[in-house]
């Protein structure tokens, strides 16, 4: 797939969760915080791209966000704590050449604030999210889908731990998600970890950026 056809389907994707978004927003109350898609640029075939739970928000108006994606990868410039965590173990060069997204597009303070949501509009707003995600990221293509939180990996998709930390934590799981080779990690900024854990994160990804792509779907990236 060509880089357009990508743009052309993020595009789609935009218009699609504003008419969505437009249609819920009544049910949604007090909950209608907005929503956030792209983290970056579409860039296609990426060495990573950062796959997160939902965006926070509070009662702020974020219609920015509604239109399409930042110039630049917020990960690489922004100074939120996920950001800054992110840079630390990924470095800045390659996290700009890198977008995110979340596996749930809509806005929510906390995951207690998410779920008094009525569970039928619930679900079919993280349905609808998930759906589109996955278009996202087969349309992309990265190397490898980095998860961000276990949990979150676990919602979406199987796999075996890869790396393990001080007293056996498991710190990274390792399947396949929407197509390519995902890595699902502890959440960089609201697990606690030591430095020696995030300097083991680091040299793993590092290790695995180093590995050549061809390398890595023999491993179990799906083509």
């Amino acid at each position: 797939m060509h880089d357009q056809s990508a743009k052309n389907i993020c595009r789609e994707v935009y218009a699609a969760t504003n008419d969505y978004y437009r249609r819920c927003e009544k049910d949604l109350g007090e909950h209608a915080l907005g929503f956030r898609i792209l983290y970056g640029p579409p860039i296609v075939d990426a060495s990573f791209l950062f796959l997160g739970h939902q965006p926070g928000g509070q009662a702020i108006d974020c219609s920015e966000h509604h239109e399409t994606w930042p110039e630049t990868c917020d990960y690489a410039t922004e100074e939120w704590p996920l950001a800054r965590q992110v840079r630390m173990i990924w470095g800045q060069e390659v996290v700009a050449q890198c977008t995110g997204l979340n596996a749930i597009f809509f806005r929510a303070p906390s995951v207690a604030a998410w779920n008094r949501i009525t569970k039928s509009l619930r679900e079919n707003l993280e349905i609808f999210s998930r759906d589109n995600a996955e278009r996202i990221v087969r349309a992309l293509r990265p190397e490898c889908l980095i998860v961000i939180g276990l949990g979150t990996f676990s919602w979406l998709a199987q796999g075996e731990p890869s790396l393990h930390g001080e007293k056996g934590r498991v710190l990274a799981r390792r399947g396949t998600l929407w197509g390519c080779e995902a890595i699902g990690t502890v959440h960089l900024s609201g697990s606690r970890i030591s430095r020696e854990d995030r300097e083991r994160l680091r040299a793993y990804f590092a290790a695995l950026q180093a590995t050549p792509r061809t390398e890595q779907t023999q491993e179990g990236c799906i083509p």
